[in-house]
């Protein structure tokens, strides 16, 4: 079950860029880790290369209808929960930074790199979440990298879901500590890994998804909280899907089942729900204090461009204005879901507004996500991590949806599946 049982020895504190980047790449060869195809000579320069020959370009703004490959269509596809990355307010709140602030600023925020809109983003987030502080940066990607790093200092192994997302497995390995799964949503199983893998003394860190992107599963949070209280252990959840559609508030998995630790510890996206962009973490003023003082990419990266922090702002701003959106989001997750099921297929049945079915063959998924796009319908073909070999079939659902959508949808698919 374990991804390595020896850490690599050595100081793992406050690293200098130099020794950072030294302590990763010796890390990926202590733990025989592949670099990764990086870039073959020939191939072409980004921007240059034409579009695969059955893939698809988006055209629009994505929302319940969307141009790609040069058609409107119905689009279930993506991560748009609101429908407000083509929000008119958002798109103005964008423009006005631009013009105003250009494109970023170009430099570190340890530097001349913070801005007003920066600051203010940050304050915003505090606020819809109810914490002292938070800290946004480029990628909702670095979420996991930023707890691990700020985190690592004060635990002896880390265990993650055998299921969790890239960004969780691409991030373990930065704590230079022992990394080990358990399996997909099994307390039991973690239980057992911690009793057979942990050593006498240590503090576990565990992490997961909130709710898990192929299948919308949302994790037993509550049982992993529970296992972890004796040794003392941290839970960190990537939330990326779960900020501003769980909880009556919409402040994600924790408020959905109504838990709150110091030692439960999220973070999230403002590209998905709230039509902006950037990944950030909520917590306490010394927490996010912490961070940035212990996490290279602090330093290191440029923040996210500023139009796009402005838009963001805006898009919190509606979610928590707009409540109204979140019940409609619901009701549409149930129309979709209990459609499904009454023409025979599996689904689950919580609020998460994603939903997978499977045909017969990875053939027969491939011809009806054609056939539906020849309709007018986008949906998408998923291999994403957690899929069976041939795929599934998979619909985002949007509060902006109307019943009729998705009936026609759901019409469509009894007819060609």
């Amino acid at each position: 079950m374990g991804l390595t049982d020896k850490p690599e020895k050595g100081a793992i504190g406050s690293p200098g860029r130099r020794e950072f980047l030294s302590q990763s790449l010796s890390a990926l060869i202590a733990l025989n880790i592949p670099s990764g195809h990086l870039r073959d000579d020939d191939e072409p320069p980004l921007g240059n290369a034409a579009p695969a020959a059955d893939g698809f370009v988006m055209e629009s703004a994505p929302g319940p209808e969307t141009v790609i490959n040069g058609r409107r269509v119905l689009y279930f596809g993506g991560t748009g929960y609101f429908a407000l990355h083509g929000h008119p307010e958002v798109i103005e709140a964008g423009v006005a930074a631009f013009r105003k602030y250009g494109c970023h600023s170009a430099t570190s925020r340890t530097g001349f790199g913070n801005t007003p809109v920066q600051i203010e983003l940050e304050r915003k987030i505090a606020e819809y979440f109810g914490t002292e502080d938070s800290i946004h940066f480029v990628s909702g990607y670095l979420d996991n990298l930023f707890l691990v790093q700020a985190l690592r200092e004060r635990i002896g192994a880390i265990f993650i879901d055998d299921t969790a997302h890239f960004s969780i497995r691409d991030a373990v390995y930065s704590a230079l500590k022992p990394v080990h799964t358990f399996k997909h949503c099994d307390p039991e199983d973690l239980t057992r890994q911690l009793k057979a893998r942990l050593k006498a003394g240590d503090v576990p860190l565990v992490m997961t998804d909130g709710i898990f992107p192929t299948f919308g599963l949302i994790a037993p949070v509550p049982e992993l909280a529970k296992i972890l209280e004796p040794y003392q252990g941290y839970l960190c959840i990537d939330d990326s899907h779960s900020v501003g559609v769980l909880g009556p508030n919409g402040r994600g998995t924790y408020e959905h089942f109504g838990i709150s630790s110091e030692r439960c510890l999220y973070a999230g996206t403002m590209s998905k729900a709230f039509g902006g962009h950037g990944g950030f973490i909520p917590a306490s003023k010394a927490f996010i204090d912490h961070i940035k003082a212990t996490c290279g990419a602090y330093p290191g990266a440029t923040p996210s461009p500023t139009p796009a922090m402005a838009a963001s702002i805006k898009g919190l701003e509606i979610v928590g204005r707009e409540p109204e959106r979140r019940e409609r989001l619901r009701r549409n997750v149930t129309r979709m879901k209990s459609g499904l099921r009454t023409m025979g297929f599996e689904t689950n049945d919580n609020p998460v507004p994603i939903a997978t079915w499977a045909l017969k063959s990875a053939g027969d998924m491939k011809r009806v996500q054609a056939e539906l796009f020849d309709r007018g319908i986008a949906v998408a073909l998923s291999k994403y991590v957690g899929a069976p070999a041939g795929g599934v079939l998979r619909a985002s659902i949007f509060s902006e949806h109307t019943p009729a959508q998705i009936d026609r949808l759901l019409d469509e698919l009894k007819r060609l599946a």
